[in-house]
This record gives structure tokens, C-alpha cells and sequence, in this order.
């Protein structure tokens, strides 16, 4: 509330029945440090004298017969007076003109009517701050806030994300809403936090962003756990972590280069295959964790290489015709051995002998008697 409060009282000069009730509106009148107050006159029928009292005493006169305005002193440069409508302006006010105001109106008919109403000044509310730690919020740790401003301060409210908060759970909120206090805190209560000051007058804000740090934890490596030779693969590490977790990793016992959370090969060897492990780091917490994954690279098609047709063919033709040229030159030896085994054998000193199949049957020729002569009968 930047721009002057103006607080208007409506006067409502009662002449018999052409008249409303009442001059000055019930209830109380509020007005800050600084600001004005108008008193509007509601009726425009003409008035013979007006006067202002605040607690029983006078500070303004005004007779319209002789156009006399005599305001007191202390309101010399302070008020003002139309002398058509009626309306009086109080301008620049300070605590002191917080009080009981009597308007008293005589009519030309010599008719009079006098009512009073409250008026309360409230010096503004400004320079609203909250104070809060200096050091980075862990998780698990606890965080005071402090909303202090100057000024008559009636109320306190604390909000996160827009949303009113209350006592309870983590929350601890003093009699006087002054201190939040949040233990243990959580990653939840990240957020914008508010505390808003009001007075009757006046309403300022102050906010604060809340950063937890936490993690990491929650940690997971994505994708796969079985390719074939000559695949592409890519491996994605992540963490539950603020700040953002840096990333390692290492591959069995090797540490490979870099700080990404994805690990990626063109084209996987067999040699890719193993434990893959993956550990992050929050330097703010100081903690880190580790997380492994198993990759196992086998044998596959021509196919699963990615090359082109025109290149698998070609593959092909030349395994088929590295296997045609080695079965023609294994032919060439066989037969060419065969042909030099010929002529070593005949050129052996004696020919192959073949025992008798039948010694049973020369034994018996042996022992067999010559035959006898002929006789003629």
C-alpha cells in the first residue's frame, strides 16, 4: 500500500425529513502514518456553520456567512475544507490524530445534528526480512527462520508455494508467528517460503527459497544386460540427488573417463562384456553411493553388425571362395601323392609272394604212393 489511504467519512446533514440518518459512518476508521483522511459530505443542501472536534477538542470552525475558516494551529497546513460540498481533508496524518472525531453541523433552518466516529492511525509496515542459516540445509538437519519488520505489526503468516502453513508434523511455529522453525528437515520442504507482516493499513512480504541437499540415493543403471557382438549400447546411471550427482564409472576393474551419466559404445567386442559400475557423488552432502550392472556381449549374425547388404554379401562370396581354393588345393596334394606311390612300389627287389592256401593238400600229395602198372586181363 504505496499510494496515501483515504479513509472517507460521509456526512448526511439531517434536516427534518429530507434528511438521512447519521452524519459519520459507524464503526472504527483506520488511516496510516503519512496518509490522508477525507470527510465527504453526502448531501449538497447548503450549511450555515461546521465544526470538527477530535477528543473534546476543537480544530475546526467555519461559518459560511462570513467565509471564516479558522482551523487550530496544529492543523493549519494539515487540513482543508470545500467549502461548496462540505468535504474536509485531514492530510499527512500521525499516531496523535488517532481519536475520537465529532462533526457538528447547523443547518440554515437552525437545525443541528452531531455525531462521532473513531478514527486509529497506524505507522505502516516496511523493511519486512527474514533471517535464515548462512550454511547449506542437509537433509535430516534442522532450519530456523526469523520474519522480523518495522512498524505497528497486528499479524504474522507464514506460506510455502503459495499455500498457508500451520504448526504440526516437522513444523514448529511460535505464539507470535515470528520464527518457523522445520526438524528434521526433508526433501519436501523445498519451496518459496513467505512470511507476510499486516496491520490494519499496511501488508509487506518477505520470501525465502528453501534448498535441501540430499543424496544421492535411489541409485539405477538402465538398459541392457545381453547384446550381441558389434552392437551400439549405452548405459544410464541416475540418483535421487540435489544438487545433481557427478558420475563415474568403471568398467570390471578399469576406471573409464568422464563425469556423464550415460556410458556409450559405438560398436561392443567381446571383451565388453562384465560388471559395469556406477557410483555418484554429491559434493555438498559429501556423500556417495554405487550401484553395478552386468553386461554380457555374445556372438552374432552378420546381421547384427549393421553393415550393409552389399558388404554382407560380399563377406560371403569371399568366404566361399576361400573355402573353394582351399578344398582345390587339397585335392591337387591327394592325387599328386597318389601318383608318386606307384612307381615305388614296383621298384621293389622281389615280387609279393602268396603262401599256399591249401598245405593240407600238398601234404598229402607228398605222401601219396606212385601208381601201379596196368595188367591185361
Amino acid at each position: 500500500m504505496e499510494a496515501a489511504t483515504v479513509v472517507s467519512l460521509t456526512m448526511a446533514v439531517l434536516l427534518g425529513s429530507c434528511y438521512g440518518a447519521g452524519v459519520l459512518p459507524d464503526g472504527l476508521l483506520l488511516g496510516k502514518v503519512g496518509g490522508n483522511v477525507t470527510f465527504n459530505r453526502a448531501s449538497d443542501q447548503p450549511f450555515v456553520t461546521l465544526q470538527m472536534r477530535v477528543n473534546s477538542t476543537t480544530i475546526l470552525n467555519y461559518i459560511s456567512s462570513s467565509d471564516t475558516f479558522k482551523p487550530e494551529d496544529a492543523y493549519r497546513d494539515r487540513i482543508n475544507l470545500d467549502r461548496l460540498s462540505g468535504s474536509v481533508e485531514l492530510m499527512n496524518l500521525v499516531l496523535t490524530d488517532s481519536g475520537q472525531y465529532t462533526v457538528t453541523i447547523v443547518t440554515s433552518e437552525s437545525l443541528s445534528v452531531e455525531e462521532n466516529t473513531k478514527l486509529e492511525v497506524y505507522e505502516p509496515i516496511s523493511g519486512t526480512t527474514i533471517t535464515f542459516p548462512n550454511t547449506p540445509i542437509l537433509e535430516g538437519s534442522s532450519v530456523t527462520l526469523t520474519c522480523d519488520a518495522s512498524g505497528y505489526i497486528v499479524t504474522r503468516e507464514w506460506m510455502k508455494d503459495g499455500q498457508l502453513l500451520s504448526a504440526g508434523g516437522n513444523l514448529i511455529i511460535s505464539q507470535d508467528k515470528r520464527v518457523l522453525s522445520i526438524n528434521p528437515v526433508k526433501r519436501t520442504d523445498n519451496g518459496h517460503y513467505l512470511c507476510r507482516v499486516s496491520n490494519p493499513v499496511s501488508t509487506a512480504d518477505a520470501k525465502y527459497i528453501l534448498i535441501v541437499n540430499y543424496g544421492p540415493d535411489g541409485m539405477e543403471i538402465k538398459d541392457p544386460t545381453e547384446i550381441e557382438v558389434g552392437q551400439k549400447f549405452t548405459l544410464t546411471c541416475s540418483a535421487d540427488s540435489n544438487p545433481p550427482a557427478s558420475y563415474t564409472w568403471m568398467h570390471n576393474e578399469t576406471e573409464i573417463p568422464g563425469h556423464s551419466p550415460e556410458f556409450t559404445k559405438e560398436k561392443s567386442e567381446y571383451s565388453d562384456s562384465g560388471d559395469y559400475t556406477c557410483t555418484a557423488t554429491n559434493y555438498v552432502t559429501g556423500n556417495k553411493t554405487s550401484v553395478v550392472h552386468k553386461l554380457s556381449v555374445k556372438e552374432g549374425d552378420l546381421l547384427s553388425l549393421g553393415l550393409p547388404a552389399g558388404a554382407i554379401a560380399g563377406i560371403v562370396f569371399g568366404l566361399l571362395l576361400v573355402v573353394g581354393v582351399a578344398f582345390g588345393v587339397a585335392v591337387f596334394f591327394i592325387r599328386k601323392n597318389g601318383t608318386n606311390a606307384e612307381p615305388m612300389r614296383r621298384r621293389g627287389t622281389q615280387p609279393p609272394v602268396y603262401e599256399n592256401p591249401s598245405p593240407v593238400y600238398e601234404n598229402t600229395r607228398q605222401n601219396q604212393s606212385p601208381p601201379l602198372p596196368l595188367t591185361e586181363m
